[in-house]
């Protein structure tokens, strides 16, 4: 067999189509989106569909409970790419992007490269960095805050901590998740905070911890709050000297913070707002410190 054969035999057996990413929105308020599947269409019109393996990634950025949501929607995204294709959205969680041409020796070939280059969120890299250390999530952190908040003023914890993210706001509904928020009538001198983890080394959980979960959801409440408020943006963040965590990585997680804290402490200034930033390794203090704060 020649190689000018060779050729034409692999040229007959390229597979070519277009590809679309499918995208979750957990939270259509903060709209941040990540990338869950590959849908390819081929050109013999056949769809060919890989989904992420698992919601294990999900729990450092929603605990158990919610990887567990997380993965019923990725069952049903599965279920609708395959069986409804991209004409039909369900859900208003789940988008799709623009389709874009591809092609490849095989489908499978196609789907494992596609699959490489956009989803981001690989569970075997989870799992192997699970066996390396335990990061502490925020959801962990904020159950401790509770169950201690909870002991030291039994009779006015439900008046202090919001366990869930409350709606606030007239015709436009406001979505906040704020766990510590003090008021009797919202527009008095109150206070209110966020506990957020920075123990995280890959960008995506890191940024929905300190930008979605903490910076966004204090600046909303100081827009809210005006002057007749305190604010409190408290973060857990191991170093070096505590934790594995290497220099270059601690490094880029202070640089994440320093972005953040200074969003923060410009809504801050501009709203009129004390704002008390804490950032510590130690949990103990930084637990007295959110004490100290909620009883000032």
């Amino acid at each position: 067999m020649s190689w000018k054969s060779l050729l034409e035999n692999t040229e007959q057996h390229r597979v070519s189509g277009h590809y679309q990413v499918i995208k979750f929105t957990p939270n259509l308020i903060a709209q941040e989106t990540f990338n869950i599947g590959i849908v390819f269409h081929d050109n013999e019109d056949n769809r060919h569909v890989r989904m992420l393996k698992n919601a294990k990634a999900f729990e450092c950025l929603y605990g158990k409970e919610g990887a567990t949501q997380v993965q019923n929607m990725l069952n049903y995204a599965k279920d609708i790419a395959v069986k409804l294709g991209d004409t039909v959205i369900a859900s208003p969680h789940l988008s799709y992007s623009a389709p874009l041409f591809t092609q490849g020796l095989t489908i499978d070939q196609i789907l494992s490269s596609l699959y490489g280059q956009y989803i981001n969120l690989i569970c075997d890299h989870m799992e192997t960095q699970s066996t390396q250390r335990q990061s502490i999530n925020t959801d962990s952190l904020r159950k401790k805050l509770f169950k201690d908040l909870r002991k030291a003023n039994p009779e006015g914890f439900k008046d202090i901590l919001r366990e869930e993210p409350f709606i606030i706001g007239g015709d436009s509904k406001v979505e906040i998740n704020m766990p510590i928020w003090k008021h009797g009538d919202i527009f008095k001198n109150n206070f209110f905070g966020t506990l957020v983890s920075a123990d995280f080394i890959p960008e995506a959980y890191l940024g929905y911890n300190l930008d979605t979960l903490g910076a966004m959801n204090l600046q909303t409440a100081c827009e809210i709050s005006g002057g007749k408020s305190r604010a409190g943006f408290f973060i857990y963040c191991p170093t070096p000297d505590n934790s594995d965590i290497s220099e270059e990585n601690y490094t880029n997680i202070i640089k994440h913070i320093n972005k953040t804290s200074n969003n923060v402490k410009y809504m801050a200034d501009r709203t009129n707002i004390p704002l008390k930033f804490v950032q510590s390794d130690d949990l103990k203090k930084l637990y007295e410190d959110i004490l100290n704060f909620t009883y000032a």
